[in-house]
């Protein structure tokens, strides 16, 4: 015996007319289902959207700052790259010695990826205008106006060396690894390195962890925060609240 398929039917009353005038329906009885009502609809999505208020700006800092970690590890290795490949060409750093010139133009920048090459001479801006800032927000000037020279490589960083004694390989390097985006900002998207006879370093790598942790504060300037961004694989610090000016920070004189 061929079995029938079980199926859910609401149809409570035959399909035939009702007798009776003011119950006369045809077909079945359709089912009553219940919906929700525009209270709930509106409580939900309110609900909604104070997760989402409360979630997404945590998530979104979380995923600049990891591109700032990105940027920063790419700008130590094209240096270490460039320093690797000066010292094949040119042998150990110890060695490199000019009479005149710069080290920096001699050594270095030929293996640099060039994109926008500002020199030392021109007016062009290879960094963002405006205002730069320490962590602690206090602002220093802009970089474009700072003594150096100056340009951008094919992956958008903005380089700035400052050399010491021309006679030798000493220099500081800052580097802005999202070129000129915002935030402009030391310990952020801005970092800072030495280059000396024992090659590339993080800014600071010879200073105590209480000193780094000092300077990568809410009210430090942000300077030796590669090394501690470098070691730890993150931004594990915030900015600060002051908005004083300030000079430019990388002054090497001494």
């Amino acid at each position: 015996m061929k079995r029938k398929a079980f199926t859910l039917s609401c149809n409570t009353h035959s399909s035939a007319p009702s007798t009776e005038t003011s119950q006369r329906t045809f077909g079945p009885k359709p089912c009553h289902v219940r919906a929700f009502t525009l209270a709930e609809v509106l409580l939900t999505l309110a609900i909604i959207g104070v997760v989402a208020a409360l979630t997404i700006p945590a998530v979104i800092t979380k995923v600049t700052k990891d591109q700032y970690v990105v940027g920063l590890k790419k700008a130590y290795n094209t240096l270490k790259a460039v320093e690797g490949n000066a010292v094949q060409e040119h042998g150990e750093l110890e060695n490199w010695y000019l009479s005149s010139g710069s080290i920096f133009e001699q050594y270095l920048k030929p293996h640099f990826d060039i994109l926008k090459d500002c020199s030392e001479e021109t007016d062009e801006a290879c960094f963002a205008t405006g205002d730069y800032r320490l962590l602690s927000n206090k602002t220093v000037g802009n970089p474009n106006e700072v003594s150096g020279y100056k340009f951008v490589t094919s992956d958008g960083v903005a380089f700035l060396v400052q050399s010491g004694d021309w006679k030798y390989p000493e220099m500081y390097i800052t580097v802005d690894v999202n070129g000129s985006k915002k935030p402009n900002q030391f310990g952020k998207d801005v970092f800072v390195f030495e280059f000396f006879k024992n090659g590339v370093k993080p800014y600071g790598y010879y200073s105590s962890q209480e000193d780094i942790d000092n300077n990568c504060s809410s009210e430090g300037e942000g300077l030796t925060c590669a090394i501690k961004v470098l070691s730890e694989g993150a931004i594990n610090y915030s900015s600060g609240s002051e908005k004083n000016s300030y000079s430019w920070p990388i002054s090497f004189a001494s």
